[in-house]
This record gives structure tokens, C-alpha cells and sequence, in this order.
């Protein structure tokens, strides 16, 4: 089995030019090419071409050193192609003192011509042998780091996958909530004898505090959201008339439907009885941390000024019943109140409904 790397060229160094042919016409029908050469030079720069499956060194007829000086450019480098040493003088060589490496074969001189072809035809075979080992080790060693990297890419995807499957569940838990809240507010609003129209304006504000409330819990990551921006989703309408602040805080995922919705409810209710009836009515939101004894919570203060005093209804609705839900345990004064100066109400927001606050 041959391929474009596998060497099957053979390279013959012999000092006698007379005999170059002789090896072309010998070997011809085994090797690619046969490229005979004169010690010196031009073997030495063929030597390091690494084209050759096997190199032939005829020392018979080689001059004063050159017997030794035609080996050391054959023999000389151990990682070089097989070398197959012709020679009648083998012993006289090895006294010499020549370096001769285990790669090698040698044959005697009278009897080349027969010994020669087999030689080469074993080491043309060698070499393609070793060619094609070389190339299914390449093959192997490509193989495990595709096998590495599909064990990588299928870890990745699993993990992919169970992050999918579990926002996929969360997201179906957080909508089979969404549903039962938005029943419940349906159910809420309504009751009564208001008119169509006001039910059907107030419905639709509910639920749209509702929706932009989903969005901001499908839009966030595991470290919930944002005090601030849930704020700003919710009052973007009345933003003009209203001042919010207060230090970093992130809300559950849990509570951030029920939480837009009461701060929604308080927008509709300054709006319509409170300070934003008024001109100069305005609103002020502002929330920090406090302890109650091993208890920590969020406190968020709503506090209207500029309209007219306000005054306590005959009963809650739903919008002062869900806001008054959030007084929280252990309150030291009331969650909501109806002062001269305006509406007031706390909304307090426990550890458990927040994240690293």
C-alpha cells in the first residue's frame, strides 16, 4: 500500500560512475526512481532530501578513505532511511572504525547482483509498512481528539439541555401562577356594582401590570430583580411626578407579580384620589433596610404630597387590601395611613422574598 508519503524512492552512492546504470537496470522495476550518485557534496544534500525508502552504498572501488568517508554519508545520521552496505572488505570497515547503525544491511560484494533485489524489495515494503502505520496512528491519534471533543461538546450540550429543561419548568411554573393570579384579580374586580367600563379600564391596567411583571421575571436571571426597575416599569406613566430611590436590592422571582401589582394599585389610587389629582401633587417612593429583631426585611415608603388631605374609605378595596398584605410582621406602625398632609403607606418586603440584599 502506497501513498503521497510514503518514501519509494532509492538512493545508491557508489564512486564507480560505470556502475550507476547497472543499478537502474536492477532495481528499475522495484523502486519509483533509482538515483545514483558519487560520494560527496550532492549525496550528502540528497541524503537530507527525505524522499528515499532506502539508501545503497557501494564502498568497492572507493579510493584511500573514501570507503570510510562513503559510509559516514550513509551511516552517519541513525535517523536516516535503511542503508544497505555493498562491500568485499566488510571487516577491514569495522576496523576502521566507521560508525555503522542497526538500520542496515550488508552485501557482499560478488554476490549484488543477486542479493540486492530482495534486500530492496524488503526494504521498500518496510518503509510502506511504516508509512502506513505512521499514517493510522495519525489516524487514531485524530480520531481520540474528535472522541475528546465529542465527549466535550456532548457534556456541553447536556448541560445545555438541563438548563433548557429547567427554565422551560420554571417558566411553566411561573405561568400556571401568572394564570391563578390574574383569576384571582378578575374574580376581585369583578365584584361590585361599578360600571362596565371602569371594571373593564381597571382589568386591563391590572393585567398589563401583570404582563410587564412576566416579562421582567423572563427576562431576568437567577439573581432576581431589581427594586429600581421594577419601579420604573410600573410608574413609567406618572415618572414625571414621582422621585424613586434607594440602595440596591433584588426581588425574588416570586414575588414580583404581586409586588408590581401593588405598587400598580397605589399608582391608580394616587392618580384618582390621592395627590395626583392635583397640579402639584407629587409622589415620593423610597425604600432601605431594616432589623426587627432577628428578622430583616425591605421597607418601601409611598408617600403622596401637594393634594388634598386624604381621607380613609369605608372599606378596602383590592388594590389597599393586596398593599396593606404587605405589612409584614412585627409592624410598629401602620402599614397604610390617611394623613392631612396626604397618603402614606409601608410595604414591607421579607428575607425570604429577597436575594443577596
Amino acid at each position: 500500500m502506497s501513498g503521497a508519503g510514503v518514501p519509494a524512492d532509492l538512493l545508491v552512492v557508489d564512486a564507480v560512475a560505470e556502475r550507476h546504470g547497472t543499478y537502474r537496470d536492477l532495481l528499475g522495476r522495484l523502486a519509483r526512481e533509482v538515483v545514483t550518485v558519487a560520494p560527496g557534496e550532492d549525496a550528502r544534500q540528497l541524503l537530507g532530501a527525505d524522499r528515499f525508502a532506502a539508501v545503497l552504498v557501494n564502498l568497492d572501488g572507493a579510493a584511500d578513505r573514501a570507503p570510510v568517508d562513503v559510509a559516514g554519508i550513509a551511516l552517519g545520521a541513525s535517523s536516516g532511511p535503511p542503508v544497505i552496505v555493498i562491500s568485499g572488505r566488510m571487516a577491514e570497515l569495522g576496523a576502521g572504525g566507521c560508525p555503522v547503525p542497526g538500520a542496515f544491511a550488508y552485501v557482499p560484494a560478488p554476490l549484488a547482483a543477486e542479493l540486492l533485489p530482495a534486500n530492496v524489495a524488503c526494504l521498500l515494503e518496510l518503509a510502506r509498512l511504516r508509512a502506513t502505520l505512521a499514517e493510522r496512528d495519525g489516524q487514531i491519534e485524530a480520531l481520540g481528539r474528535q472522541v475528546a471533543e465529542l465527549g466535550v461538546a456532548a457534556a456541553d450540550e447536556k448541560r445545555t439541555a438541563d438548563a433548557l429543561k429547567a427554565r422551560v419548568g420554571e417558566q411553566i411554573h411561573r405561568s400556571k401562577n401568572l394564570l391563578t393570579i390574574m383569576q384571582s384579580v378578575a374574580h376581585r374586580t369583578l365584584q361590585g356594582d361599578h360600571p362596565l367600563s371602569e371594571v373593564r379600564d381597571t382589568l386591563a391596567g391590572r393585567f398589563r401590570a401583570l404582563a410587564r411583571a412576566h416579562h421582567m421575571i423572563a427576562m431576568a436571571d437567577e439573581n432576581g430583580t431589581e427594586i429600581a426597575d421594577i419601579m420604573d416599569a410600573v410608574l413609567a406613566d406618572i415618572s414625571h411626578r414621582v422621585t424613586a430611590n434607594g440602595p440596591p436590592a433584588r426581588l425574588a422571582h416570586s414575588a414580583v407579580q404581586t409586588f408590581s401589582l401593588a405598587v400598580h394599585e397605589l399608582a391608580v389610587n394616587a392618580a384618582k384620589h390621592g395627590a395626583l389629582r392635583s397640579p402639584d401633587g407629587s409622589v415620593a417612593v423610597g425604600w432601605t433596610f431594616f432589623e426587627h429583631g432577628a428578622e430583616r426585611y425591605l421597607e418601601v415608603g409611598w408617600t403622596e404630597r401637594g393634594g388634598a388631605a386624604s381621607k380613609a374609605p369605608s372599606h378596602y378595596g383590592f388594590g389597599l387590601t393586596l398593599v396593606s398584605s404587605f405589612a409584614g410582621p412585627g409592624a410598629d406602625r401602620p402599614c397604610i395611613a390617611f394623613e392631612e398632609t396626604g397618603f402614606i403607606c409601608c410595604l414591607r418586603l421579607l428575607q425570604d422574598v429577597l436575594i443577596a440584599a
